[in-house]
């Protein structure tokens, strides 16, 4: 049967919960609520791990239980526990420089300035073949601003606009999951 993963960034705990960082796993808990299903913690892999099948395809959806900047320790240990290929991997994060409520792909390329995206391709050993989808949480307009912008909840608009984003990426998915990214692309994209 083909693989693939699903993995939401964000910080684990209370402390974190629906802040504009957390918008990866925030994207998870809606997706296993779409798909019914509930994620049990698995140690080795340093998360939660939920599994469901889509059109004959063994979907795999991690939260890592790691803090953001080493999202890696978890997603490596899982992509080579499950022998998932790098093309078959999808990680939802926040992304700053994309206004609020936008919801974009990307497949391949760099971190970005992104910590979890830099964590994860350093402990793929530079290997970043993976696709992204993000979700924007736009930009304090200052840098220095930036790590304490990212660890708050925003305004309600702020928040109506994330939860936006993340349902314009549950529309898509099973577009994504089942090899069809110029159409999820396409409609995504096209507006």
């Amino acid at each position: 049967m083909d693989k693939f993963l699903i993995a939401g960034l964000g910080n684990p705990g209370s402390r974190y919960a629906k802040t504009r960082h957390n918008a990866g796993t925030d994207f998870i808990d809606l997706l296993n609520e779409l798909k019914n299903t509930t994620s049990k913690e698995v140690k080795s892999l340093k998360g939660h791990l939920s599994s469901i099948e889509i059109s004959g395809i063994e979907v795999n959806i991690l939260i890592p239980n790691v803090f953001m900047n080493h999202s890696g320790h978890s997603l490596k240990p899982t992509i080579k526990k499950l022998n998932i290929p790098l093309e078959r991997v999808l990680i939802v994060h926040d992304d700053l420089d994309l206004p609020s409520g936008i919801c974009r792909l990307k497949n391949g390329g760099g971190d970005g300035g992104h910590n979890g995206l830099k964590s994860i391709i350093e402990s793929l050993g530079g290997k970043k073949e993976f696709k992204r989808m993000r979700l924007g949480i736009g930009h304090p307009g200052n840098s220095k601003l930036v790590n304490k912008y990212v660890i708050q909840k925003g305004s309600l608009i702020e928040r109506k606009e994330r939860l936006n984003a993340i349902e314009q990426g549950l529309n898509i998915i099973d577009l994504i999951i089942t090899n069809q990214w110029d159409i999820a692309l396409n409609k995504l994209h096209t507006k």
